[in-house]
């Protein structure tokens, strides 16, 4: 899954920082899975977070998706631009 986030609190490029830090380490703990920053340009309110996982089913994939943006939405003072899910 690839999200495009908007990051309403930061005002540079470590509030950036600290904000992304804080969400792929809760994810990688919460819902063990693989995260990383994988934004093409470095913009203080902007971000693309690449997020994976594995299962064998894919309503279980899409399931646990759905959790994992609901965490970002709901912990943090982000607002989710575009959700793009691939699943293999």
């Amino acid at each position: 899954m690839i999200v495009d986030l908007l990051i309403k609190d930061a005002m540079n490029i470590k509030d950036r920082r600290n904000v992304l830090a804080s969400i792929i380490q809760k994810l990688r703990s919460n819902f063990n899975v693989s995260v990383a920053d994988v934004s093409k340009e470095l913009l203080y309110n902007k971000a693309t977070l690449a997020i994976t996982t594995i299962a064998n089913k894919k309503n279980v994939v899409e399931n646990f998706l759905d959790k994992i943006s609901n965490f970002i939405s709901k912990n943090y003072s982000i607002e989710i631009l575009n959700i793009e899910r691939q699943i293999l």
